[in-house]
């Protein structure tokens, strides 16, 4: 989980693609980034770096890159199918690769439109609080439904209880009856981000590993 709510996945960049005649003034020619002869005719220019349009194509499959869109790794292009299978992201909601903003929670990863109220199925509005039952997540209103014609509560301001800090019009985590930013709520031993499966003792959040290290039972040879 990230500690923030949302984070940017790799950034897809849109075609830089310029066309325009090589050496139009004469002078030195234009060597191609890719194949280092010199462009002539028509060639691309992306992200001020110039290519045959043949040479600008995806490291992995070698698909020409001139018509589509392409994300850019450790200075290699890549075509959007290819980055995607290898490095993309999984909404685990959806199943669909992310691109753009992400929400982590309790260990998964979604799109925002995809990161909802198990109860009313709606999205969580920005700044709302998101209680986890032990199972599931829900939202403000369905944890606490308001009477017909009752004012809304107002809501008291909380810290974190993993670091302290206050909420600023973020989402918060509600589990053990304390508040959590999403990327807060840890394991108190290893430190990783507890997903749906944890167990509490004196309401300290443990993985499951580290709370049978620490407290289970453990059988001895005589």
């Amino acid at each position: 989980m990230s500690s923030t709510v949302f984070q940017q996945q790799a950034v897809h960049s849109p075609l830089e693609q310029q066309k325009q005649k090589a050496n139009q003034g004469g002078g030195r020619p234009i060597p191609c980034q890719n194949c280092g002869k010199p462009c002539k005719g028509e060639a691309l220019r992306v992200q001020n770096k110039h290519f045959h349009i043949k040479c600008f194509a995806c490291k992995v499959c070698g698909t020409e890159l001139a018509q589509g869109g392409f994300f850019v790794r450790q200075g290699e292009y890549i075509c959007t199918l290819d980055y995607q299978r290898l490095y993309g992201t999984r909404c685990f909601s959806c199943q669909d690769f992310i691109e753009g903003e992400v929400v982590s929670a309790l260990g998964k990863t979604y799109h925002p439109r995809c990161f909802v109220c198990a109860s009313c199925k709606q999205p969580f509005p920005a700044g709302d609080r998101v209680t986890f039952n032990g199972k599931e997540c829900i939202c403000q209103k369905c944890t606490q439904p308001l009477p017909a014609n009752s004012p809304a509560p107002i809501q008291a301001v909380h810290n974190c209880c993993g670091c302290g800090k206050e909420f600023k019009n973020e989402q918060s985590l509600v589990a053990l009856d304390k508040h959590w930013h999403l990327g807060c709520f840890k394991c108190k031993v290893c430190n990783k981000v507890l997903n749906a499966e944890y167990i509490s003792k004196d309401g300290i959040p443990y993985c499951e590993m580290d709370y049978h290290a620490m407290f289970g039972i453990q059988c001895e040879s005589v």
